[in-house]
C-alpha cells in the first residue's frame, strides 16, 4: 500500500465517550436510586432506562472528602487499615444531583457523589465494552489524513492536537518541511514530552558505517521489527527526521506494519498458534561489549499479552534482537511452530505500508505498536541520513489526552500497545 494512497483518506471521526453535559443532564434528572439489600451498595435506573449499581466498597474508595482525598493533589489519603473487611452503607439521600451516602461502620462519615460523575464511571458489562470499543484504534486501511505542516505542529495547539491523535489513531504521522538542522527535530519532541534516553544516547544518527553497533547503521535490509525489544518499557514513539535523501541512493524505502492487526488475523486462522504465543515466553536481548558504553540487556516475556478480557494489550515482535529460548522442554517445538507461522503472517501481510523518506520529511511513529523496517539500499556516491529520537509512551499518551481534554473534544485516547488493560 503506498503512503500516497493512505495520505488521501481521512480519519474517521471518533464519538467521544464522555457524554456532553446536556446528555447526562437529561439522564440524571430523574434518575431512580435504591439501596441494596444488606446496604452492600446502590442501584441506579437513569433517565434512558440503563441501570448502574454501584458497590458500597467501591463506593467508600472513591470517596473524594477532605479526610480522604487531598484536595489540590487529588490524591487518596484513606486509611484502608481503618476500614472494616466487610463495607456497607447505612443510608444515602440525594439533593440537586448529588448524592450522599451515609456508612454503616462510621455514621459520621459521609460521603457525597456528583451522578454525572458515576455515570462517567459506571463499571456495567456494557459500558466497559462501550469504552473498550472507543479505545480501539484504526487500522492502516482506514489510513492517515493529508500530512502535516511542520509550521502547525510547533506554533498551534490544533496542530499539535491532530499530530498527537493521528499517531494515536492510526500508529503514525507524517510531518513536512522540517528544517534539516540539530534544533527542529528536539523542538517537535519538547512539545511532547521529555526525550527518552537509551543505550543509544538522545539522539542517534541511521546512516551507514563500518562496523556499526546497530544493523540500521548499516546499508543492509531491515526486517519488521520494533526497536529495543529487550527494555522492559520499549520506547514508546520513535520520530525519523530525514535531513538527507540523495537521488543517487538507489532503494532504502522505508516500510512500516501494523502488527495488531496480524495478530488479531492470526487469532482467527491460527488459534493454537496464537495461544502458543500468549503462553510461552520469548527472550530478548541485546549483549553488545565491544562499544564505549557496554551492553548486557535481556528480557523474558511471551509476544503477546492479553487482559482480562482477552483483548491484546501488547505484542513484542523483534526478531534480529532474539536470544536463545529458554522455556520447559515440552514448549520448544509448540513455539517455533507458532514463531514460524506469525513470522509468515508478517511478512505476507498485504497492510505493509512503503515510501521514500524526503528530506526535511519527519515520520512519527508508535515503536510498540507498527513494526518498521528498511529495504537494502546502495549509495552510489550520494548520501541518505536520518536523525531518530524517542519519546515514553506514558509521557505520549498523558500529552493526547491533557490535549483532548483541555483542547479537543475530549475524546478518550486509543489503546497504545503498552500492556495497559484500559
Amino acid at each position: 500500500m503506498s503512503l500516497r494512497r493512505l495520505l488521501s483518506n481521512p480519519v474517521k471521526s471518533v464519538r467521544p465517550f464522555l457524554l456532553s453535559p446536556l446528555s447526562l443532564a437529561r439522564q440524571i434528572s430523574s434518575a431512580n436510586i435504591e439501596k441494596l439489600e444488606h446496604g452492600r451498595g446502590i442501584q441506579v435506573e437513569w433517565h434512558d432506562g440503563e441501570v448502574s449499581r454501584f458497590h458500597s466498597s467501591w463506593l467508600r474508595m472513591n470517596c473524594n472528602c477532605d479526610k480522604c482525598q487531598q484536595r489540590h493533589s487529588g490524591q487518596r489519603t484513606i486509611n484502608v487499615s481503618q476500614l472494616p473487611n466487610t463495607i456497607k452503607l447505612q443510608d444515602i439521600s440525594l439533593s440537586d444531583d448529588n448524592l450522599t451516602v451515609t456508612w454503616d461502620h462510621n455514621q459520621h462519615h459521609k460521603s457525597l457523589f456528583k451522578l454525572d460523575w458515576l455515570k462517567t464511571h459506571s463499571y456495567m458489562k456494557k459500558d466497559i465494552q462501550n469504552q473498550s470499543n472507543q479505545r480501539k484504534f484504526h487500522t492502516f486501511k482506514e489510513a492517515i489524513p493529508d500530512s502535516l505542516n511542520y509550521d502547525d505542529v510547533i506554533n498551534s495547539n490544533g496542530g499539535l492536537l491532530k499530530f498527537l491523535q493521528l499517531i494515536n489513531e492510526n500508529g503514525l504521522a507524517l510531518v513536512k518541511g522540517v528544517p534539516c538542522d540539530d534544533d527542529s527535530l528536539c523542538k517537535v519532541v519538547n512539545r511532547i514530552g521529555p526525550l527518552q534516553k537509551t543505550i543509544y544516547g538522545e539522539f542517534f544518527d541511521v546512516i551507514s558505517t563500518p562496523n556499526p553497533i546497530n544493523i540500521a547503521y548499516s546499508s543492509v535490509n531491515l526486517d519488521y521489527h520494533m526497536d529495543l525489544a529487550y527494555y522492559q518499557s520499549p520506547p514508546g514513539i520513535q520520530m525519523l527526521h530525514c535531513r538527507r535523501f540523495d537521488k543517487e541512493v538507489k532503494g532504502g524505502e522505508s516500510v512500516f506494519l501494523d502488527v495488531f492487526a496480524i495478530a488479531e488475523k492470526f487469532r482467527k486462522t491460527n488459534p493454537k498458534e496464537f495461544d502458543t504465543l500468549v503462553r510461552v515466553p520469548a527472550t530478548f536481548q541485546k549483549i553488545h561489549f565491544e562499544r564505549e558504553n557496554p551492553v548486557y540487556l535481556k528480557y523474558q516475556r511471551p509476544h503477546i499479552c492479553l487482559n482480562h478480557h482477552k483483548e491484546i494489550v501488547s505484542i513484542t515482535w523483534s526478531p534480529a534482537f532474539e536470544g536463545p529460548l529458554f522455556v520447559d522442554e515440552e514448549d520448544v517445538e509448540p513455539y517455533y511452530e507458532a514463531y514460524f507461522a506469525f513470522d509468515k503472517a508478517v511478512n505476507q501481510s498485504e497492510l505493509k505500508v512503503k515510501f521514500r523518506l524526503e528530506e526535511g520529511d519527519l515520520i512519527a511513529f508508535n515503536n510498540i505498536r507498527i513494526l518498521h523496517g528498511r529495504e537494502e539500499f546502495e549509495l552510489n556516491g550520494g548520501g541518505r541520513s536520518l536523525r531518530g529520537c524517542y519519546v515514553n509512551i506514558d509521557e505520549f499518551r498523558n500529552k493526547v489526552d491533557v490535549m483532548s481534554q483541555l483542547h479537543g473534544d475530549k475524546r478518550l485516547s486509543k489503546r497504545v500497545g503498552n500492556n495497559c488493560f484500559f
